[in-house]
């Protein structure tokens, strides 16, 4: 992972500060919605300058613009700021509304309108380089108060050994969502390529919240760690490498006998002892023999939540997809609490079982 790479979070961080609200934030709101939620000045302060600037060269391609900016200090290469180098290539996938928020407040855009206003052509403009009042706080070591999941998740594996250089890939991405007042929603996508898979990918979902991003990120990271890594690992990427971590166990299908790698139970908005949901998870897999497989390794995920009794969120993926057989399956199966409210979480990977050979990613 580049050092660039390190930053992508902080600049989805970055965007968000920049796109909320019906109306364009000031410097001070956008400082203040950063600073506020843990990003230390440090990083606050190139978000601010920086994206910007990355956006506006997404907005003109055209247009030939300086590799530096000027500092009280000296010369500042662009090219060299993490930082910038990460907004710049985070700006080539943004969408119009984030262009309009974030490149149209660059002090580049306003010396392009008035060059173009006094007479000039676009395609000849040579704009000179931007000058900053102050110098640019010092980098300070870490992640500036935005963890990268990314950079987390490959940690992870190379914790349990697996190399990332052949056949498998790993990602992962952090999505903004609108909180409340003094909080930060996180969701956090972690994605797996494999050429054992049955899909291209194999993509498990976390959300967490905080006061502030290292805590919301940290909370998305913990579940994914606790509930989906090792079967992912155990499973698909290194066999037999988080093998105290999973629980493996055969299971009949007509297309073949299949091992179920399965992690821990979650369960969430609850301090009370929650029943294991062993016994739905074996009516799930009754259910899905009836469900041609493919002799490749399949992804199933159980997700439900229950306020009083009442079933509130019913989400049973196969494959990464809402499989109506389990969701069916679910809505016929009783609470796990009567009272309250209470979520349960269950992946497992699903791997053939006739010595089908494939890359194990190991070192």
């Amino acid at each position: 992972m580049t050092e660039s790479m390190v930053f992508d979070a902080a600049v989805e961080v970055g965007i968000a500060a920049f796109c909320a609200g019906a109306e364009p934030p000031g410097d001070d709101e956008v400082w203040g919605r950063l600073t506020g939620a843990g990003v230390e000045p440090w990083l606050a302060e190139r978000l601010l300058i920086f994206l910007p600037m990355a956006f506006t060269r997404r907005l003109l391609p055209d247009v030939a613009f300086p590799d530096a900016v000027v500092a009280p200090g000296g010369r500042v290469s662009l090219p060299a700021e993490a930082v910038f180098v990460a907004a710049l290539a985070r700006a080539q996938q943004a969408g119009r509304g984030e262009i309009e928020r974030v490149a149209l407040r660059s002090s580049e855009i306003k010396a392009i309108n008035n060059a173009l206003s006094a007479g000039s052509e676009l395609s000849d403009l040579e704009l000179g380089e931007t000058a900053l009042a102050r110098d640019l706080e010092p980098v300070e070591p870490g992640d500036g108060g935005v963890p990268s999941p990314r950079a987390v998740f490959e940690g992870l594996l190379r914790g349990h050994h697996v190399l990332l250089d052949g056949e498998a890939k790993a990602d992962a991405k952090l999505f903004v969502h609108p909180a409340p007042a003094g909080m930060v929603m996180a969701q956090v996508d972690f994605a797996v390529s494999h050429p054992a898979l049955a899909t291209p990918w194999l993509v498990e979902s976390f959300a967490g919240h905080g006061t502030t991003w290292r805590e919301a990120i940290g909370g998305a990271l913990r579940k994914f760690e606790r509930g989906s890594l090792h079967p992912i690992v155990d499973g698909l990427l290194r066999p037999g490498a988080a093998s105290d971590q999973v629980v493996r166990e055969r299971y009949e299908h007509p297309g073949g006998a299949f091992e179920l790698v399965l992690g821990a139970q979650l369960t969430m908005f609850t301090d009370r002892a929650v029943p294991s949901a062993g016994p739905l998870l074996d009516r799930l897999l009754d259910e899905l023999r009836s469900v041609p497989l493919t002799r490749r390794v399949h992804g199933l995920r159980l997700f439900t939540a229950y306020h009083d009794g009442r079933l509130q969120t019913n989400e049973v993926l196969l494959d990464g997809e809402p499989w109506p057989g389990g969701e069916a399956v679910v809505a016929d199966s009783p609470a796990p609490l009567p009272h309250g409210r209470v979520a349960v979480r269950l992946f497992s990977l699903l791997v053939p079982a006739d010595g089908v050979q494939y890359s194990s990613g190991k070192s």
